[in-house]
């Protein structure tokens, strides 16, 4: 039987120019953001571990003893890891799903700007040149498409034919759109199509798509937080329960309580699970 490991997907892929690029297909979070991820992470489930299973081993008076205390750290650690276990990587895909709506809204600005700038007369080259001041001021030096951009202006300077750039980005981003219209570019530049009209029809396509996706966004997000809240509303209903009645609480230190509370965490599980599924609209 065979250990094969697996390969770790490279954060930046070389260009044709051998500029490190981007590989957007993977992220992984800066210190600061796995930092912040893990501390909040951490104390939301410790704390919510001790709502349902805290203040176990008190005394006949209802008075925490040492034992309380030390159950009360070992529950909060362990809770605090699992949650951060499984709201780890639910994070990072969001901040990944973050980006990739980020280039798409730049990819469609790219569009725009280079659909303007051949239907003024310019050749590909010289748009690009010009469409570059545009984006650096409608965004910033350090997004995604200014350096894609920049890395096509080089390429050309270089004899790297622009396909070739447009197809680097299209398998790095794994964004159909952006897959498709290098592909149609490529096979069109070569043959002398027309290239304003495929700039034009893919830019129109990527819009409509965007629309479309804002659109369903905006008629769910009244839901979602309603989703929200009532994913919130047992936490806070165990610990109301636990600051007014200490003696309602203390059958929650009982074992038909501990089972009681894991059936609920568990049916609350699944309906958020399910939840989630019923709200994760994706739109082709």
């Amino acid at each position: 039987m065979s250990n094969t490991k697996k390969i770790r997907e490279p954060e930046y892929i070389r260009s044709g120019l051998n500029t490190p690029m981007l590989n957007y297909k993977v992220y992984y979070m800066s210190t600061q953001e796995k930092i912040t991820t893990f501390l909040t992470s951490f104390f939301i489930g410790g704390f919510v571990g001790w709502v349902f299973y805290g203040n176990q081993f008190l005394d006949e008076y209802g008075e925490a003893t040492q034992a309380t205390t030390v159950t009360n750290l070992i529950l909060f650690t362990i809770f605090g890891l699992v949650v951060t276990f499984f709201l780890y990587p639910r994070r990072r895909d969001s901040l990944k799903e973050k980006r990739t709506i980020e280039l798409t809204n730049q990819f469609r600005s790219f569009l725009d700007a280079l659909s303007v700038s051949l239907s003024s007369g310019m050749n590909m080259r010289d748009s690009l040149n010009s469409i570059v001041t545009d984006l650096q001021n409608e965004y910033s030096d350090d997004a995604y498409i200014v350096k894609e951009v920049r890395e096509m202006i080089i390429g050309q300077q270089n004899n790297i034919d622009l396909e070739v750039m447009l197809a680097s980005l299209g398998e790095r981003s794994e964004i159909e759109d952006i897959k498709n219209f290098a592909m149609v570019f490529g096979m069109s530049y070569r043959a002398g199509g027309n290239i304003k009209d495929i700039v034009r029809r893919t830019n129109d396509i990527i819009s409509q798509k965007i629309e479309i996706k804002q659109e369903i966004q905006t008629a769910l997000s009244s839901n979602k937080m309603q989703f929200k809240i009532m994913m919130i509303i047992p936490v806070v209903m165990m610990l109301l329960l636990r600051l007014m009645s200490s003696s309602f609480a203390a059958s929650f230190a009982t074992i038909p309580g501990i089972v009681s509370v894991t059936l609920a965490i568990g049916m609350f599980y699944a309906a958020y699970r399910l939840g989630s599924k019923i709200m994760d609209v994706e739109v082709k």
